[in-house]
């Protein structure tokens, strides 16, 4: 499932850099030395969340297990496909997303993408049931010509804690996001803190979910503007029969750090998996057109594809 709406995105990138002269040597030798310091930054943040992941997976987090967020009256084929797409569905989760971008406004004839490398994991702390979600994109920009134009962009986590209500799960939580773009093109060159949100209501036809999160720059770069990013990421999911299932889940997006702003709809179609001792594999395809944008290097047309994988945590889900 797509959650490009907790970063900058790499429409919103391209008007940054799309704004700035070609710069001297001893500005490309500062940026090079930035880009350095950014990658290191990025080792070390990526090291700490695969070691925090792996003392998590030991755990037997029998609490968070046994609080499944499709609810018992949904069963059967209809529960798998939902819990593939439920985005804080009780299971260590990586996301291998992709958005590719045709012609963004102001640079026909050429291509930009985003790709997401997510890592999900459910734990029990301070008496509370949370999610934790990281997200590093990888951004092609259109605004490059010649040259290396691929770079990792801003790091972002959050933690969502999670409750129940009516039959939904509700979710809350801080968020902060790293500077760790290799340059300014890629990423917003800012710290940035904010909170995210969520809720989730399973049925039996399908499931119905809403993702937001807002976040506000207050350190980095002097040089890189200041500004905030608001993202609501509306879920339908229609299942279908045999693990297939029809899906739209356009992210809106509102970025002032580069005056972008983008609401899709998509309509697209996946297809969930489940293995013996309860691993989900959820592949999907979903076009997108912007009823609304705004900002050069916004995208009119784009592709989102992906593959989800959910892995069991300890015993009580390998059962299930």
């Amino acid at each position: 499932m797509k959650d490009r709406c907790i970063h900058p995105n790499a429409s919103t990138s391209h008007s940054a850099f799309h704004s700035k002269a070609v710069g001297t040597s001893a500005t490309r030798e500062v940026w090079s030395n930035r880009s350095r310091k950014r990658s290191k930054q990025t080792v070390v943040l990526v090291a700490a969340l695969v070691f925090f992941a792996g003392n998590a997976w030991t755990q037997e987090n029998n609490a968070v297990q046994s609080q499944s967020v499709a609810t018992s009256s949904v069963s059967g084929e209809a529960n798998d496909t939902n819990a593939a797409n439920n985005p804080a569905h009780p299971l260590i989760s990586v996301d291998l997303q992709n958005y590719f971008v045709p012609s963004p406004e102001g640079f026909p004839g050429r291509i930009g993408n985003q790709g997401l490398l997510r890592v999900s994991v459910p734990i029990d702390a301070f008496g509370f049931h949370q999610f934790l979600r990281t997200i590093l994109p990888i951004n092609t920009t259109a605004s490059v010509q010649g040259g290396p134009n691929t770079g990792v962009g801003d790091l972002t986590i959050y933690d969502w804690v999670l409750f129940k209500e009516h039959g939904a799960t509700v979710g809350v939580g801080p968020l902060i996001a790293a500077p760790t773009a290799r340059g300014g093109v890629y990423g917003s060159g800012k710290w940035q803190a904010g909170a995210a949100g969520l809720v989730v209501a399973p049925h039996n036809w399908g499931l119905l979910a809403l993702v937001a999160t807002y976040q506000h720059s207050f350190s980095g770069n002097s040089s890189s503007p200041v500004g905030q990013l608001t993202s609501v990421q509306p879920f339908v999911i229609r299942n279908l029969h045999r693990g297939f299932y029809l899906r739209s889940s356009g992210a809106w997006t509102f970025d002032t750090f580069h005056h972008v702003q983008d609401i899709p709809l998509g309509f697209g179609v996946g297809k969930v998996l489940k293995g013996p001792n309860g691993d989900i594999a959820n592949l999907y395809i979903e076009p997108q057109y912007s009823v609304f944008q705004s900002g050069v290097g916004s995208p009119k047309w784009q592709v989102f594809a992906g593959a989800t994988f959910k892995f069991p945590t300890g015993k009580r889900q390998m059962e299930r």
